[in-house]
């Protein structure tokens, strides 16, 4: 269960007790405060709500707002007051707590060389509250275990993707059981906090936190004799490269991906070398409504619907 305390340092102060009062934790799924501007939250099946004194609505006069200074406070206390510290993840856009809730940030990039030397006057901020959901995967497991667990998972943004993945590597570690090895670029999956995982991923799993994924798969594949590499967000041709290295080296793959539908996700320019290289047996899209079935769609791996 997320602990909304982990919040406190990081909300003003009005908007932390508004949350606190008013809203059940398990159902906030996101907090965006963005400068001069009114409080959104994703709120159970709502997308955008406004956050008032009282709690939710659906009218943006009624809704709290926040400033510049309150938007600067939030990424200086999430960067625990030492945002040179931090300066790697911001650039990248991130700051993982060690609750695993992450901080979106955007604001102004300066640029150095043609790289991201630090962003500055931050303009808005987007916290992502992470949920540890028992046995969501147990639906799909046998399609898992069926199909070597080789399965991409595929939803729109805020879908569900990172809690399915953090419940099948449990799944799989415990009830299997399989070596798993997670490589968790943004600790969210885990959240490994001084080497600890804060979050419940199996007793037979491994995490790489904070790596590039072709350093990590690296690491794993000499050195940690993974039976499945667990990861998210799968974008582009370095990270196929990466995938075709495991899976040929007998090493099974479960990922996640970005898109909303079959038909969009087909589209994408990395999805044909996918399909080529046959790396994934099963794409299983998901449902962004968590009070429904999650499985909206699957395809085989020559992409036909099942």
């Amino acid at each position: 269960m997320f602990d909304l305390s982990s919040l406190k340092h990081v909300l003003p102060t009005k908007i932390y007790s508004s949350i606190s009062n008013n809203l059940d934790p398990q159902k906030l799924r996101e907090i965006r405060l963005r400068a001069e501007k009114q409080v959104c939250v994703s709120y159970g099946q709502k997308n955008i709500a406004y956050l008032t004194a009282n709690g939710i609505s659906d009218r943006a006069d009624k809704a709290l707002t926040v400033s510049a200074d309150d938007i600067k406070r939030a990424v200086v206390s999430s960067a625990e007051h030492s945002v040179y510290a931090y300066n790697d993840d911001i650039n990248k856009g991130f700051i993982t707590l060690d609750s695993g809730a992450r901080i979106g940030v955007c604001g102004e990039c300066v640029f150095e060389d043609g790289k991201i030397k630090a962003v500055k006057n931050y303009s808005s901020v987007n916290i992502r509250i992470p949920h540890e959901i028992r046995g969501c995967a147990s639906g799909i497991m046998p399609v898992i275990v069926e199909n070597n667990c080789r399965i991409m998972l595929i939803s729109a943004p805020g879908g569900g993707k990172t809690t399915m993945l953090r419940d099948i590597a449990r799944q799989l570690s415990e009830l299997t059981p399989r070596n798993i090895l997670i490589v968790d670029e943004r600790s969210e999956i885990a959240c490994t906090v001084g080497g600890v995982q804060k979050h419940d991923v199996g007793i037979n799993t491994d995490v790489i936190s904070g790596s590039e994924k072709a350093y990590a798969f690296e690491c794993a594949i000499r050195s940690m004799r993974p039976d499945v590499i667990i990861t998210d967000e799968i974008f582009g041709k370095s990270d196929i490269e990466t995938i075709r290295e495991a899976v040929g080296c007998g090493i099974s793959v479960i990922a996640s991906a970005h898109s909303s539908n079959p038909e969009t996700f087909i589209m994408r320019p990395f999805v044909r070398q996918l399909v080529e290289d046959k790396l994934f047996e099963r794409y299983i899209f998901l449902s962004s409504d968590f009070f429904s079935d999650r499985v909206e769609a699957m395809l085989d791996r020559d992409l036909n619907l099942i």
